[in-house]
């Protein structure tokens, strides 16, 4: 036999051994596998959500916060930079979603911000007006319609990362214009309630100055009715550089009479300053005496509205030990730009309660004794539950941490759970239909062509090795669409042996020998198969750009059949021929 053909056998030898060593952990169960192959082999065909069970989760991302947060950090910068660069004393603060205002001391300042200094924000801010003393800027239309495409992108990645961190197999988070659908085969019922919570935490970590000074809060104490659920709490600390300082907070064991009490102050005549507004956090109650109990009530806290230092400068969140507690906690570590404003914000704000806020509920408030260095801070958790429980909350926060906290808070707009029962029973059908088709069509390609039906069976056979580990070599999915893709490509590598045995035929019946008529049947039909399957690889393509979910997962397998489908269907076949006409010489073929 001529050498090339050895060198061909020799490559699709090793091609279908390296698909066999892919595809093997797929089929084979784990503890079957020897560890050093397990070590090596990491590939595997997963099944998707609607062979195996999982939940189906469709998200909105309430891009407002996502855009507000942004003035929030422009008003910061803008007060910074005149102060430092100007020399003026100006306070700014965000007002509505677009809006920052700047409040100069001394009105004659306004005129710092000129030109010059407007540059760096040109493509960032618009003014609006100056009078008074102040300056109205408003952010530029284009600039929050990037900041709201960013969040959408940056959300789809962040609950990617958390999943990876909760360990789910195959997930799948897909953007379907401003939603993010999320699929997670194989979770068990029990996980459920946690993925969902691990997905949906906002994880928003903002540092806040509480302003225990403002009246606010007393005049709203003055409307509680004695004996009613909301009761009013004094308390008191040592403000060093300001003496003891007295600020007055409301409590209630219910938090929505509380929420719907502080909703109601601008109607009593109680009005919120726009740079300022109250959150609540959860404390434990007190007795008569003033001693803990250990029920739990929301406690209010007021805070200056400004984020001083957010959690996007994390670089490294951890569980640890509280030594003096005993208790889990969560130590944080900040890049050199969150340390720097971490040591700036409390260097300037001794003896003010600086309140740590997680997804807009007061953690702690603790009172800055000194300036703080390092870059490192700590949350702690409530002291409500077991210390299994704290645990795991605390692992669960440690790890949406890492992963980055969510740009925007989302809002669950659909919920579906796929049950084992449908599952397992959605792949024994599939497997079931694959088989009986399969096999029919087998067997009436060896009855209809005979020896070279075999050749096709053999190929075939090969076709569906090649695609199981080609998903699998891309830790793929196999889904109830994607098995119909499988079949669909196998009568594809059918419809192409039949295109060249026929053209075989027709060049045998003209009196050809069996060589001639092999070569002539490959090499006149081969654009005929090209021309089909180029066809239907571009509405494979389609259908991978556009679809989603199912659909995708059509046109990848369908993708993936067409390649093996020619290359099982021309070459390797072909190769087969030549090995029977070499090696046995025939005078006429068997087809």
């Amino acid at each position: 036999m001529e050498r090339s053909w050895w060198w061909k056998a020799i490559g699709i030898f090793l091609l279908t051994a390296l698909a066999v060593v892919y595809l093997l952990p797929s089929v084979v169960a784990e503890e079957a596998l020897p560890n050093w192959y397990k070590k090596r082999v990491k590939a595997k065909l997963g099944l998707g959500l609607d062979l195996q069970g999982g939940i189906h989760l469709v998200y909105e991302v309430e891009v407002n916060k996502a855009v507000s947060d942004k003035a929030d950090r422009l008003a910061i910068d803008l007060e910074q930079r005149l102060q430092k660069d100007k020399k003026v004393s100006v306070y700014a603060a965000r007002e509505n979603r677009d809006d920052i205002v700047l409040k100069f001391k001394n009105p004659a300042d306004i005129k710092a911000v000129d030109n010059d200094f407007m540059a760096d924000f040109r493509n960032n801010l618009t003014e609006i007006e100056r009078s008074n003393g102040q300056i109205r800027l408003r952010l530029d239309e284009q600039y929050v319609t990037d900041t709201t495409d960013y969040a959408i992108r940056q959300a789809k990645a962040t609950i990617r990362g958390r999943i990876d961190e909760f360990g789910v197999a195959e997930p799948s988070v897909m953007l379907k214009g401003r939603d993010i659908v999320v699929e997670l085969p194989g979770l068990t019922k029990k996980d459920f309630d946690r993925i969902k919570k691990l997905i949906g935490r906002t994880a928003q970590l903002e540092f806040k100055i509480c302003d225990d000074e403002s009246d606010v809060m007393r005049q709203a104490a003055a409307l509680v009715k004695e004996g009613g659920p909301i009761e009013v709490r004094t308390e008191d600390y040592d403000g060093k550089q300001r003496g003891r300082v007295v600020y007055t907070a409301l409590a209630s064991k219910d938090k929505r009479r509380l929420q719907e009490f502080l909703e109601n102050l601008p109607k009593n005549g109680v009005k919120i300053p726009a740079d300022r507004e109250i959150l609540l956090g959860e404390e434990r109650a007190l007795d008569k005496k003033g001693n803990p109990l250990q029920e739990k009530v929301w406690v209010t806290h007021m805070l200056r509205r400004r984020t001083e230092l957010s959690g996007e400068y994390i670089t490294d969140a951890q569980v640890q030990w509280d030594d003096r507690t005993q208790r889990p906690e969560v130590g944080l570590t900040f890049d050199r730009t969150g340390a720097n404003i971490f040591a700036k914000v409390s260097g300037d704000n001794i003896g003010y309660r600086m309140a740590i806020v997680l997804d807009g509920k007061v953690n702690s408030a603790p009172v800055l004794q000194s300036r703080i260095g390092g870059g490192r801070a700590r949350i702690t958790l409530g002291g409500f539950r077991s210390r299994n429980e704290l645990m795991s909350e605390a692992r669960d926060l440690a790890a949406v941490l890492r992963a980055g906290a969510l740009p925007a808070p989302l809002r669950k707009t659909f919920e579906r759970q796929v049950g084992a029962t449908l599952g397992a029973d959605a792949v024994k059908r599939g497997t079931m239909a694959f088989m009986i088709g399969g096999l029919l069509v087998v067997l009436f390609i060896l009855y209809y062509y005979r020896g070279a039906g075999l050749i096709c069976d053999i190929a075939l056979v090969l076709n569906v090795i090649y695609i199981l580990a080609i998903m699998a070599g891309f830790n793929a999915s196999l889904t109830l669409p994607g098995i119909a893709g499988i079949v669909l490509t196998i009568g594809m590598a059918v419809d192409a042996n039949v295109i060249i045995y026929e053209r075989i035929r027709e060049e045998a019946a003209l009196g050809k020998t069996p060589r001639a008529a092999v070569d002539a049947g490959y090499a006149r039909a081969f654009w005929t198969i090209f021309d089909a399957q180029l066809t239907t690889a571009i509405a494979a393509i389609v259908l991978l750009q556009w679809g989603s979910g199912p659909i995708r997962g059509f046109g990848v397998t369908l993708l993936i059949g067409i390649v093996c489908s020619v290359f099982t269907g021309v070459f390797v076949t072909r190769l087969f021929f030549d090995f029977v006409i070499n090696k046995f010489k025939p005078k006429k073929l068997s087809i």
